[in-house]
């Protein structure tokens, strides 16, 4: 699921919705969530980010994020946020690709 542009509340409010949606669905295992054409987020976004993959974690879903961008991970990092437990990351999209379509 690549995200692109700005990562608003609304947006993250759709995002929530279809991710959730589709992961029980569809039954996903994993779910591929890549920031990497984030431009911009804001900080109470994130923390509805984390609340989106604790459920989908709860769904028994996998959850692998990619393509972090300094500026999300230095405001992640200011909020007291991690993606520990929560998610695995990967640097890039390929990365993910590789391992979980291997």
């Amino acid at each position: 699921m690549p995200l692109i542009g700005t990562v608003d509340k609304i947006r993250m409010a759709t995002i929530e919705d279809k991710v959730i949606s589709h992961v029980s669905l569809f039954n996903i295992e994993t779910l591929i969530i890549d920031f990497s054409g984030v431009a911009g987020m804001e900080s109470a976004v994130l923390q509805r980010v984390m609340s989106v993959l604790n459920g989908i974690s709860m769904m028994g879903c996998e959850t692998v994020i990619t393509g972090l961008r300094a500026e999300i991970v230095k405001m992640m990092i200011s909020n007291g946020l991690t993606f520990e437990n929560k998610a695995i990351t990967k640097g890039t999209l390929q990365q993910a690709l590789d391992k979980y379509l291997a």
